[in-house]
């Protein structure tokens, strides 16, 4: 196949911060080119590598926002999974996660309840693509590439790291997508870019992470350089060994979610990642998170305005996201005592205007079941449990409260230390060389989840003791094993939709109900569970899209449905 010149994404020093001022990366032939205006030569689309040569001109723009290099790694790390959250990720992938539930009449005849809404998606490709894309992976890794690729060395292998994080939640999204070009920082030729089948788009990260793994130089250090405002790595601050330690684990969450369709391949990558010399997370400190610039430098924000807690912010728009139903039965249900969690994160059934002058009502928590809007607004918080949130603390940057978790200032996380134990745990019991038992990894996640939320030793331990479903860990039948180890992960990630819906498609745990009103007109079919999400409209101009796009598709590595065509649960086949 013949390829012309490929356009390559230089942006203007002005265009280095938070506003992008770029044209949307659609296929509509009716649309002018995107060209921000550079030019690169003979670019191969396959690989991962950069193996162009660029314009003497370009070499001097690259030389000129050197000094941008930390900026861009910057907004990067800031913006990352985070950018437009509500409508990219809380009110779908934190709903088909069965974390939340809306009681928001406005949305509900959207993505909530099935129904595409193109504006959402149209978000999410956009940011992926114009901003961390083109606006700043692409100049991070040039600038590394051809500027000091000596003094650069680390800087461009952990951008890539952090790129692989950012595919992973792309591709899980949609199923194939354009990479070819974008991963070694170039943009396609023409309007019709070429899809990467998702097989060789986990294929290209597990690429990207084992190239960084192996070439790193632990010597040299990583620095991004820090501001006024803090560190420009946003993650973990120039901790090279932090940096290590999540590609690993980044690199076994990726092995486990083909674990279905290439058991081979999954197994050989997991090892890979459990036995590296650098290890796996060792603790919450290492948790791959986002940090609000709302928060104090201490806290390691900016100490200003900006990316608040977007859970908190929606608690204060009214509190229209509540606890499922399915949160209430685990919360209630894995062990003989209520989970601690539950009350460090939501509030008791309550009327919103004491909520939000911290008075709670003495009712149980409750869940509401997604799709179900016969309560609307903020009248529903005096039926269900939302999250629990103060505003009277939140203008409070130099601490958080246990009492009250969401404030403005309350990190997300994307990756935790308790991820990591369950994933040992499910890696022992399909047999792979994962360094211990399944019941001790499993214990391990639940008491690094705890510690996470500063929940005590006594009530730690009470719930503990009293788990129902332990014993299905070392009683032979690995499915049950497997539902008890991804239903207490599914807890302990709440509230990362993007990776509790994933596992949910995965492996078809934990036992989500049905959702209450589907919407979709047949796009996803009565009785059964959304799997992906639409491309974007701006993409239906592209001869090359994938054909199968309906969001009740299965992606590649999701295997089988979870229920039958009655709308009954089949039962899963997770150990091929």
């Amino acid at each position: 196949m013949n390829y012309r010149k490929a356009i390559i994404a230089l942006a203007s020093m002005l265009a280095l911060t938070a506003c992008h001022d770029f044209a949307e990366l659609n296929t509509n032939p009716y649309q002018p080119p995107y060209n921000p205006g550079s030019s690169a030569t003979d670019v191969n689309p396959e690989g991962i590598d950069i193996d162009y040569k660029i314009s003497k001109d370009d070499s001097i723009t690259l030389q000129k926002n050197e000094a941008n290099l930390g900026t861009l790694f910057r907004n990067m790390t800031n913006e990352g999974a985070y950018n437009d959250y509500q409508v990219t990720t809380n009110l779908t992938h934190d709903t088909y996660a069965g974390f939340m539930a809306n009681t928001d009449m406005g949305f509900h005849y959207r993505s909530c309840t099935y129904v595409y809404y193109d504006d959402w998606s149209k978000n999410r490709w956009n940011h992926f693509y114009n901003d961390r894309s083109a606006a700043e992976y692409a100049q991070i890794i040039r600038i590394c590439h051809f500027v000091n690729p000596e003094k650069y060395h680390n800087e461009y292998y952990v951008a890539r790291i952090y790129y692989a994080f950012l595919i992973s939640m792309q591709t899980d999204t949609y199923g194939d997508i354009p990479l070819q070009y974008y991963v070694k920082g170039a943009l396609p030729p023409s309007q019709n870019v070429n899809y990467t089948k998702q097989a060789d788009v986990y294929d290209a990260m597990f690429k990207l992470l084992d190239q960084a793994l192996t070439n790193i130089n632990p010597a040299k250090g990583l620095d991004f350089g820090s501001t006024s405002a803090g560190s420009n790595d946003r993650c973990y601050g120039n901790d090279l060994n932090k940096w290590l330690r999540f590609a690993n684990t980044l690199r076994l969450r990726l092995a486990l979610r083909i674990s279905n369709v290439n058991p081979a391949r999954a197994k050989e990558e997991a090892e890979k990642a459990i036995g590296n010399a650098y290890g796996l997370m060792k603790d919450n400190g290492d948790n791959m998170r986002t940090v609000p610039k709302f928060a104090s430098l201490a806290l390691g924000g900016e100490g200003g305005g900006g990316s608040e807690n977007i859970h908190a912010l929606i608690f204060n728009w009214g509190a229209t996201m509540v606890m499922s139903k399915d949160m209430e039965v685990a919360y209630k249900n894995e062990s003989n005592a209520l989970d601690p969690r539950c009350k460090r994160l939501w509030w008791r059934p309550s009327p919103y205007e004491e909520l939000k002058v911290a008075k709670e009502s003495t009712k149980d928590f409750a869940g509401c079941p997604i799709g179900d809007i016969s309560i609307n607004g903020s009248d529903a918080t005096k039926t269900y449990s939302p999250v629990r949130c103060n505003p009277l603390v939140q203008d409070d940057k130099n601490n958080l409260f246990d009492d009250y978790w969401f404030t403005y200032a309350r990190e997300l996380v994307w990756m935790s230390y308790a991820e990591s134990r369950f994933m040992l745990a499910e890696a022992a019991l399909r047999g792979w060389n994962a360094g211990g038992t399944v019941d001790d990894f499993y214990r391990q996640g639940i008491q690094a989840s705890m510690d996470y939320y500063h929940i005590s030793a006594a009530d730690a331990q009470e719930y503990l003791d009293g788990l129902k479903n332990e014993q299905a860990l070392t009683g032979g039948d690995k499915e049950a094993a497997l539902k008890e180890i991804i239903t207490q992960k599914w807890l302990a990630i709440f509230p990362n939709g993007n990776e509790g819906w994933a596992e949910f498609r995965r492996t078809d745990y934990p036992e989500l109900l049905n959702i209450v009103e589907n919407n979709s007109d047949g796009d996803v079919p009565e009785g059964k569970f959304i799997k992906r999400i639409k491309y974007p409209q701006s993409e239906t101009f592209n001869p090359n899209r994938p054909v199968s796009n309906n969001q009740g598709t299965r992606v590649w590595w999701d295997v089988s449905d979870t229920n039958d065509d009655n709308g009954l649960r089949l039962k899963p086949n997770n150990f091929r």
